[in-house]
């Protein structure tokens, strides 16, 4: 068997493994937390037509907030789905979902939120073959693993959320970058407000081709307005990324790839592409080269699985990333077992 086609096989294999993620309705248990999970929501809601493999990709985004419950034994990194009927003692469990008629009151909404005063949201973008409940609940994840006190926002895109699906998810991410900037331009308006921007996998790609619209269009000030751009196991090809970067006048400050060499899902998506390499499988500069990027290396952490996910589900990478502050990260101090090569000398 050709090895594309094997590891396209074992891919599916894996992931058939893995019950795909609904978003369940229950009630709240003594002891658990409440995340809330903001939503712009650019995924189809009509099915397939006849004839059809996947339904018509969305042209309207709905904005929404879902209040998901973190059961009180969760365990760092993981997501406890519920294998029977929903218990909010044990699982990931949705207590109420809000929804918001257009996308100024949505990011009125998000400000007001804000009760910590922090000044700032958090938006992620999730990756490839993720469903919408997976992208939800991992959002809920990582504001708790990581103690985000602001406003936590999720840009759920239209991906196949099928393993061999991955040409259909590169092609929604492009198509859906015009959302992602509506988005962007929405929840930075206010006066004050600043992003912090968490993409992984192909959803870095989305991102940075949002941010080079938006430094093309001037529709926002990137170096006033996006505080911090992290990018974890970005899967773009390195000489398209370093294009995407330098395009932008002035990129956030920090801004962090977190890559690690034995990312099997991306030496997958190196294979389909015919490309040398994948920015989230490169641990020196290579890629960055002159720009004032941060690289983390988290290969030490890899472990038997596709180590596509380490930063975000590994208890040690995020124990370590907890600890860090923005001047420690840049400085590349304390940090064993990740490896940090900083970005260059002005």
């Amino acid at each position: 068997m050709p090895r594309i086609a094997f590891m396209m096989l074992l891919l599916t294999v894996v992931s058939a493994c893995i019950p795909r993620g609904e978003i369940s309705y229950g009630l709240p248990a003594p002891g658990g937390s409440v995340q809330k999970v903001w939503v712009a929501n650019f995924r189809p809601d009509a099915p397939a037509k006849p004839g059809q493999n996947m339904p018509p990709r969305p042209t309207e985004m709905r904005f929404q907030m879902n209040a998901v419950s973190v059961p009180p034994g969760h365990r760092s990194g993981t997501i406890e789905w519920p294998k029977r009927t929903p218990d909010a003692n044990t699982d990931f469990v949705t207590l109420s979902t809000q929804e918001f008629p257009d996308i100024r009151r949505f990011a009125a909404a998000v400000a007001a939120s804000d009760t910590e005063n922090t000044k700032s949201t958090l938006l992620y973008v999730h990756g490839y073959n993720k469903t919408h409940g997976e992208a939800v609940y991992q959002m809920a994840q990582i504001g708790f693993d990581f103690d985000i006190p602001s406003p936590t926002v999720l840009f759920s895109w239209p991906s196949a959320a099928v393993a061999a699906g991955y040409v259909y998810d590169r092609d929604s991410a492009l198509y859906a970058r015009d959302q992602l900037e509506e988005v962007i331009i929405a929840l930075t308006q206010y006066p004050g407000r600043k992003l912090v921007i968490l993409a992984h996998s192909v959803g870095s790609l989305m991102v940075m081709e949002a941010l080079r619209q938006i430094e093309i269009s001037g529709s926002v000030n990137i170096a006033n307005k996006i505080d911090a751009l992290f990018l974890i196991a970005p899967d773009i090809d390195g000489e398209l990324f370093y294009t995407q970067a330098a395009r932008l006048e002035t990129l956030p400050n920090p801004t962090v790839v977190v890559a690690a060499a034995q990312d099997r899902a991306l030496r997958l998506s190196a294979l389909l592409t015919r490309t040398n390499n994948r920015l989230g499988t490169l641990t020196d500069r290579s890629a960055v080269r002159d720009l004032p990027i941060t690289v983390v290396d988290i290969s030490a952490l890899a472990n038997g699985g596709l180590n596509h996910s380490l930063a975000l589900t590994s208890p040690a990478a995020i124990a370590i990333i907890n600890s860090l502050s923005g001047d420690a990260l840049l400085a590349g101090t304390g940090l064993a077992p990740l490896v940090v090569l900083g970005a260059p000398d002005p």
